[in-house]
């Protein structure tokens, strides 16, 4: 069952440009700006950097496991009953649906080749920014992943010492970030279209996927996936924002002048924002 709803997916997908449009024509709704790629970039990536150096490097993080340290009667109660032990195929299943998110912003190839740089580095932006969040509450936030609850949890992940990384589910982040970002882009591209719904549906439908499949395979438990879709849909929804018409606006120093004249009456003096 798993296979087919994967496998329609992935025809949804790739078969989105060839039937979808009916006409070339778009709105250009996203830009690039130097300062505003360069800023956004930059903070994404030192972001992202500085967690992998604190944690790889600098190793802020410690890593010992002691038993009496994780009691299930302390976890929430939403998260005991959705929690599971692990399952490796539900753990493999998660990523390859994460791995499809990932494609969703490929339904963008029916636009032309000059809009494809813009859309590629505002997703690039949104992955790095989101990642930076993750990371940085992965590092500050000490949990140990629902397995450790059971017997039979992995002893690969255990030494590397993934198993108190829980909060947030990174995968679910990446997910929702992918399916905010898609839906975005194409209501904006595309505010008249029919698909709307169905791009929204599918791509958020791969998103929750994603987080289940989390929770299913012992990985993540219930709060660890809801805080990775907050910050993957604000992040997804907020690098986009920022190319828009409307954000550069606010910016814009030719939408604000003064300008004054002098009359028999007196001095006139305006000003329009």
């Amino acid at each position: 069952m798993r296979n087919k709803i994967i496998a329609v997916m992935v025809l949804f997908i790739t078969s989105m440009p060839a039937f979808s449009f009916s006409s070339p024509d778009y709105d250009k709704a996203f830009s690039l700006n130097p300062i505003n790629d360069g800023i956004q970039l930059s903070f994404g990536a030192l972001f992202t950097g500085s967690a992998i150096i604190c944690d790889n490097v600098f190793h802020i993080k410690s890593h010992e496991y002691n038993a009496a340290d994780w009691n299930v009667n302390d976890l929430p109660e939403i998260d005991r009953f959705f929690m599971q032990p692990y399952s490796k195929a539900l753990h493999i299943a998660g990523t390859g649906a994460v791995a499809l998110a990932f494609g969703t912003p490929l339904i963008f190839g029916v636009l032309p080749p000059n809009e494809w740089l813009t859309i590629g580095t505002m997703f690039a932006e949104t992955l790095l920014i989101s990642n930076g969040f993750k990371q940085w509450t992965k590092l500050l936030v000490y949990r140990a992943r629902p397995y450790m609850y059971f017997d039979g949890y992995p002893q690969k992940k255990f030494e590397e010492g993934d198993w108190n990384c829980s909060f947030p589910s990174g995968h679910t982040t990446f997910a929702f970030a992918s399916a905010s970002f898609t839906t975005m882009l194409f209501c904006n591209y595309f505010p008249d279209s029919n698909w709307k719904y169905t791009v929204a549906g599918v791509t958020y439908g791969i998103a929750v996927l994603t987080g289940c499949l989390r929770i299913a395979s012992g990985n993540h438990f219930f709060t660890d996936v809801i805080t990775g879709a907050f910050i993957g849909t604000v992040c997804g929804l907020a690098v986009p924002y920022m190319h828009t018409r409307d954000f550069y606006s606010k910016f814009d120093k030719k939408s604000k002048s003064t300008s004054a004249s002098v009359s028999p009456l007196g001095v006139n003096l305006a000003f329009r924002f």
